[in-house]
């Protein structure tokens, strides 16, 4: 796909606290693999997805994402808010084994929405596949309907909903985008080229 055919682009950002499997999350939908190994995301890191989106409408558009992953560890708190600007859409992210991690999501959201009040947001059960699941689905529900957000369970291991929940991520976007005009720019002075790690 050349830059030329690019109708959108939009910085996404995931959130959540560690180990919930916000990077596994991101590395299913942009390389379709997944690593039973645990590595801790230091700073930040970020990666690029091309991708085609049919509208409800039935047009199809390309859109071309930025996805940050940004470290859940609370020592990166300033350095998260930094590269939350000028996002347009972010995931909150909580492992359904661990109910601490359900309950930290209000905190998260609030902070996300303090940076980027317009943004779309959808919050995502993950390790859906495990036997151990302790925060039952209902629970979701419920934050979905207390945050106004859009809600997915998935697993990054087996890719369920991983492509599902992005895709209605970026429709939503893209619709936001449509009737608000530009939801968020990229932080002054950078072009779509320059996003690096620090």
């Amino acid at each position: 796909m050349s830059s030329e055919q690019i109708s959108h682009m939009f910085k996404l950002v995931a959130l959540g606290d560690g180990a919930v499997g916000k990077t596994s999350c991101i590395r299913r939908f942009t390389e379709d693999s997944f690593s039973e190994d645990y590595i801790m995301t230091i700073g930040t890191t970020f990666a690029l997805k091309n991708q085609e989106i049919r509208l409800p409408d039935g047009s199809d558009v390309s859109a071309r994402i930025v996805l940050w992953d940004l470290a859940g560890q609370p020592t990166y708190n300033e350095l998260r808010r930094r590269y939350m600007a000028g996002a347009s859409m972010a995931i909150i992210v909580f492992d359904v084994t661990r109910p601490q991690t359900f309950l930290d999501i209000g905190e998260w959201y609030t902070k996300f929405v303090t940076v980027c009040p317009n943004a779309v947001v959808a919050v995502v059960a993950n390790k859906i596949d495990r036997p151990d699941r302790l925060v039952p689905a209902e629970a979701g529900a419920m934050i979905q309907n207390w945050l106004d957000v859009l809600y997915f369970e998935s697993s990054a291991k087996t890719g369920e909903n991983v492509n599902h929940l992005f895709n209605q991520l970026i429709t939503r976007a893209i619709q936001r985008h449509k009737s608000m005009g530009p939801l968020a720019t990229l932080p002054e002075g950078e072009s779509m080229p320059s996003f690096r790690t620090p």
